[in-house]
């Protein structure tokens, strides 16, 4: 499959969701996690070969392997389908999606990661100078479907998972849900929240997204109805919503405009989150464990990383 996007190198993007150049910066960053991933992995057990023993793998170099994750995200084809693909069998498949899906974060998770303090910030104009993203930014919500969970209390008590917490009216389907800040300026993923049931509502999960201890004073946070109560939360914080339309009434002429300033702003947060949806791991009914937060937190992660890898900075 590889060689003939090589020959076909317009193709990248419609198989991995990057463009050839694209994977061809990102390679170098890949290999050295990889080298990385492969060092901690082979020194962490007794062996019984010698470093490098055994049978070879059926993906070659960093390339192949770099291309089996990307696609893995952009397709996301059954472990049983992937077999047929790159013709080697399902519990091989599990095991490099597990290993390269870490490694692929280790590559790309700076993109992503706000910078963390280690002196302490002694004034107002310091914090904003430490965390410039974070002074004026756009805020929604992302949902994703999953695979009714089972709620017997045998299956699952060491879980206590409950169907009705992941059951989204909205959306008339069994969800998780993830928060994301966007930079109106870069239009860059500034985070992304852990994954948590989809029937948390949004100012919820406002309140509880451990990033919103990183704003600055004077900040400016546009959002929409979903965050309605949220301007308490935080006294830095100045959120700036629709207006609501009153019960039996209308909006005034002005009421709309302003509305309609606001949501052209907010267009801003739809465009990454479209983004990201083009990756059928996050668009497609999500197969993997749920009581798992990493693997849970991981695929979203990661696609807004590449996002913010395909976006650079200026």
């Amino acid at each position: 499959m590889i060689n003939y996007l090589l020959k076909h190198p317009e193709l990248f993007q419609y198989a991995i969701g990057i463009t050839f150049n694209q994977f061809n910066q990102l390679l170098p960053k890949f290999s050295k996690a990889l080298r990385q991933a492969e060092t901690k992995r082979a020194y962490s057990f007794i062996r019984v070969r010698d470093v490098g023993g055994g049978r070879h793998s059926t993906l070659k170099d960093d390339t192949d392997k770099l291309f089996f994750i990307l696609f893995y995200y952009k397709i996301y084809p059954t472990f049983r389908f992937a077999q047929v693909l790159f013709e080697f069998d399902k519990r091989n498949i599990q095991l490099w999606t597990k290993f390269l899906s870490k490694v692929l974060f280790a590559a790309l998770g700076h993109e992503l990661a706000l910078k963390q303090r280690l002196h302490r910030i002694n004034s107002f104009e310091s914090w904003i100078l430490e965390y410039p993203e974070l002074s004026e930014f756009i805020v929604d919500c992302t949902e994703r479907a999953i695979q009714r969970p089972k709620d017997n209390a045998k299956a699952n008590i060491s879980h206590n998972i409950n169907q009705e917490n992941y059951y989204s009216g909205k959306k008339k389907h069994h969800s998780v849900k993830n928060q994301i800040m966007v930079n109106p300026k870069t239009k860059r993923i500034t985070s992304v929240s852990d994954t948590v049931p989809g029937t948390v509502h949004d100012e919820k999960l406002f309140e509880s997204d451990k990033n919103t201890l990183y704003i600055p004073p004077n900040s400016v946070d546009i959002a929409d109805l979903g965050y309605l109560g949220s301007n308490g939360i935080n006294p830095h914080l100045k959120m700036i919503l629709p207006q609501k339309k009153p019960k039996g009434k209308e909006l005034t002429e002005e009421e709309k405009r302003n509305n309609h300033k606001i949501s052209s702003i907010r267009v801003k947060v739809e465009h990454p989150i479209s983004y990201l949806k083009h990756f059928n791991i996050l668009s497609q009914r999500y197969r993997g464990k749920i009581t798992n937060q990493e693997q849970l937190n991981l695929p979203i992660k990661t696609v807004a990383c590449i996002y913010n890898f395909t976006r650079p900075p200026g």
